[in-house]
């Protein structure tokens, strides 16, 4: 009996805890600040949504709101997750392809990794291996791995 009523007052306690992942006061604010411009609180949004929600269209919007008002990361988890939806040669690795272009130039090393990646999945070797050598410059242990075996 008394396994019974721990496992309702659980099962009610878990569907009670949900309320946290709407729109509470917090990410109203978040929401409000991201609406304004505010790249951090579009990125928060985007994790948020890709995290939590998990809604990665959703997430993709607010990543590329953060990437457009100057927050790196944000170029680099919305490539992410085009990347992960396209295949080469798609539009969503092009849109990818951009995204990390301006976080690389920013100097965002794991964009460059994965600029390198794309190209790699495209057969451009020698392309891949000039963004896996600037990932590596940048201190990105990852890109000094894969250009060293890629030079071999």
């Amino acid at each position: 009996m008394k396994k019974i009523i721990f496992l309702t007052v659980l099962a009610i306690f878990i569907q009670t805890s949900g309320v946290w992942a709407g729109d509470d006061k917090e990410t109203a604010i978040k929401r409000a600040l991201c609406e304004k411009g505010n790249s951090t609180a579009c990125f928060k949004m985007g994790e948020r949504y890709r995290i939590i929600e998990r809604d990665l269209k959703t997430a993709l919007e607010f990543y590329a709101k953060s990437c457009d008002a100057g927050y790196m990361t944000g170029c680099t988890n919305g490539g992410n997750l085009l990347a992960m939806k396209g295949n080469p040669y798609s539009k969503e690795f092009k849109a990818a392809r951009k995204m990390y272009t301006k976080a690389c130039d920013a100097g965002e090393d794991p964009a460059c990794f994965n600029l390198g990646s794309l190209n790699y999945k495209e057969g451009r070797q020698k392309k891949a291996l000039q963004f896996y050598l600037k990932a590596c410059d940048m201190g990105n242990g990852s890109g000094c791995a894969r250009h060293k075996r890629l030079s071999r």
